[in-house]
């Protein structure tokens, strides 16, 4: 297996100038042969699922990893692929499904993926439990949690130098691990934006009751038609009801139901709308959802905007409980299976001397497995710069802010790592968190 993926960049910068034109090219993907497609997927023995792209088989790499592998029917057009696999690659968070290389033979088209296991938001929402016994339990703290981790995703997307728009965010496109955390997916309509252009295009795809009705009627790009997708897949968070079930389009339902005042309510999911204790909360995510909704794309929030909303409402509700409202573990899983949640490190260099009498900043507690995780286990392909004592790391933290992560070369006796901002409206460094100046990160 070529590691060095060198048949993967021919290809794609065969097929791909136009797009590598706007984004890093120093991709790190896995050059595979038709052949070790068909030993990694056991003769294409398991299908996940299928659609007009094609098939999504489960396979297992030579390390025992488990993989999705997508293979495209013949047909399909070298460029179409060749922009997915360059899109996909350019993104690295905890929330989107993880790329690892893809094959590039004739009539062979492939992307290997990160396999993950329990199924999409789609089925959690909308299909009945394993024993027949009405809907999966879903309560209101696990939807708020897929909300905002799937929303800080989508931030990350597009605050990137080349925006990055999905096209197509839909619960279906959700997919959620053994701790039903979420993973964005399905990168075969997602575009690179230019942050300083409009954009159209007569190309004007997506799916019914979640596309931009004004990217349908103009044909814009812009981050605001994911936002519009998301508002749905808000809605149909709180209500447990379809995007579009037969005439009844939710986004327009929902939209009358709030200009009537309480009948917004009728629509809430029965689960969590019981206790009348979650009702404000729920109102909240609605009104969010709403504005996601407006038909004015200017007037629509931002996903960073969302994504910290929306902390707000669960902040809120775990205060409500009495819990922390750093997260939660509500042990829901379809699997049985709970996560323990590891120890966090302390974002600090130095003790610095309140001398000047402005009070320190708030400084944000990082867990040490989300640094492993966002810089690949601190690995060289996410390696930027070093030093005599120490290496700098690149990473995008869960609430999308890019990242610059010094780590010592030597292990001392504190577990204290540097988290610097990665450009100049994100994280502060605790050690010169009480200076305040354009010119200093």
């Amino acid at each position: 297996m070529n590691n060095q993926g060198s048949n993967v960049k021919k290809f794609l910068h065969a097929n791909g100038h136009v797009v590598l034109e706007r984004v890093d090219n120093n991709y790190n993907l896995r050059s595979f042969t038709q052949k070790e497609i068909e030993d990694i997927t056991g003769g294409y023995r398991i299908v996940l699922g299928e659609g007009g792209f094609g098939k999504v088989y489960k396979g297992k790499l030579d390390n025992h990893r488990p993989v999705a592998v997508k293979i495209y029917k013949n047909g399909t057009k070298k460029e179409e692929f060749a922009k997915e696999v360059i899109v996909h690659s350019q993104i690295n968070h905890k929330n989107v499904v993880r790329l690892f290389g893809c094959c590039t033979e004739v009539n062979a088209l492939t992307i290997v993926m990160e396999f993950v296991c329990n199924g999409n938001l789609y089925n959690i929402l909308h299909c009945c439990s394993s024993n027949g016994n009405g809907s999966i339990p879903f309560p209101l703290d696990k939807r708020l949690d897929i909300a905002i981790e799937s929303a800080e995703a989508l931030s990350c997307m597009h605050s990137m130098y080349s925006p990055i728009l999905h096209g197509d965010i839909k619960p279906a496109n959700i997919l959620l691990d053994e701790n039903l955390r979420p993973k964005i997916s399905d990168f075969g309509i997602a575009r690179l934006l230019a942050a300083d252009e409009t954009q159209h295009t007569r190309y004007v795809i997506g799916c019914i009751g979640y596309m931009d009705p004004l990217f349908c009627q103009s044909g814009r790009l812009t981050p605001k038609n994911d936002v519009y997708s998301f508002g749905v897949v808000l809605l149909e968070i709180i209500t447990r009801k379809k995007a579009v079930d037969g005439n009844i389009i939710l986004a327009q339902t929902s939209a009358e139901a709030l200009r009537k005042g309480k009948k917004m309510r009728q629509l809430f999911d029965v689960e969590i709308a019981n206790d009348k204790k979650n009702m404000k909360f729920l109102e909240d995510v609605a009104k969010l959802a709403a504005e996601c909704l407006k038909m004015e794309g200017k007037m629509r929030p931002e996903m960073v905007e969302v994504a910290d909303r929306l902390r707000t409402i669960r902040k809120a509700y775990h205060q409500r409980k009495g819990r922390s409202s750093a997260g939660s573990n509500s042990g829901l899983s379809i699997s049985g299976k709970t996560e323990d949640v590891a120890s966090p490190i302390t974002i600090t260099t130095a003790t610095v001397n309140n001398t000047d009498g402005i009070p320190p900043s708030v400084v944000p507690t990082i867990f040490m497995a989300e640094l492993k995780e966002i810089t690949r286990n601190f690995s060289n392909d996410a390696l930027i710069g070093e030093g005599s004592n120490n290496k700098v790391f690149f990473g995008v933290l869960k609430d999308g802010h890019k990242s610059a992560i010094k780590k010592p070369r030597r292990p001392s006796t504190k577990n204290i790592l540097e988290v610097m901002a990665a450009s100049p409206d994100f994280l502060r460094v605790p050690m010169v968190s009480r200076f305040k100046h354009e010119n200093v990160i």
